[in-house]
């Protein structure tokens, strides 16, 4: 056993292999299996969150001092702007940074050695929950690398949201990012939980993404950005009582 950063590490030959198990629990072995607490795994997770788009975090880290007020973190709590234009804190996390893509520019790609965790939904909401009632934060914002498939991600991290829902009664604000090739069916079910749902749009041009992320299409991208625009819409149409088509809707 080696110590590193506080955390217990086993030593294996192999190197930037992430696999997975049939019940999708991760044996991690990236140079090691690492066995983290849920709070290393937070550090960890918030850390790699803190490169997503939207709710960006300051980049500060700065310790308080006696007899100084507030402090500043680089990662994990960030805000994010209510519809009633209340600024909200957040505590902004990855599911999980192992990723089956090797995005050239991003720090979780497949062949980048970094530690790796995987939060469970179970975590998830019992870290979101106790952060609430601590008044830590107001809500989530979560997001994923690509475990094995979008399909998988997506479903997982509907499984969270599911659970914070219904389980937990969790009714605070939660911001959840759609994975790119998902099916439209789990990202519905996923907007259905969420208050706002974004998709990050990689690069701008499919020359671009054809060289820097292989994995990924631009088509992949922009189908998930339509369905969750057109949703919106909707939405927006029921509440006002008007047709999406332009025809009002008769009462009674």
């Amino acid at each position: 056993m080696k110590k590193t950063n506080g955390c217990s590490q086993k030593i294996l030959a192999s190197k930037n292999v992430c696999s997975y198990n049939e019940d999708m629990s991760t044996e991690i072995t990236n140079n090691y299996i690492e066995e983290y607490t849920t709070q290393e795994k937070l550090q960890i997770l918030a850390d790699a969150a803190k490169y997503d788009v939207a709710c960006t975090s300051s980049g500060s880290d700065r310790r308080g001092k006696k007899g100084e007020l507030g402090n500043a973190a680089a990662c994990g709590i960030c805000h994010s702007f209510a519809s009633d234009g209340r600024c909200i804190s957040l505590l902004k996390i990855l599911m999980t940074n192992h990723c089956v893509y090797d995005c050239k520019y991003c720090i979780n790609r497949a062949s980048n050695d970094v530690k790796r965790a995987t939060f469970t939904p179970q975590e998830i909401c019992e870290l979101t929950v106790e952060f609430y009632k601590r008044n830590y934060i107001e809500g989530l914002f979560l997001s994923s690398g690509v475990v094995k498939s979008p399909d998988i991600t997506m479903e997982l991290l509907y499984q969270t949201l599911y659970k914070l829902r219904t389980e937990y009664h969790f009714q605070g604000y939660i911001h959840v990012k759609a994975i790119p090739g998902a099916s439209p069916e789990l990202i519905e079910k996923v907007g259905d939980l969420a208050d706002r749902m974004s998709v990050n749009l990689e690069l701008p041009t499919a020359d671009g993404l054809a060289r820097l992320a292989p994995g990924k299409t631009r088509d992949k991208i922009l189908r998930p950005m339509r369905q969750i625009q057109t949703g919106t819409s909707e939405e927006a149409c029921r509440y006002a009582g008007t047709d999406p088509a332009g025809t009002d809707h008769a009462d009674g």
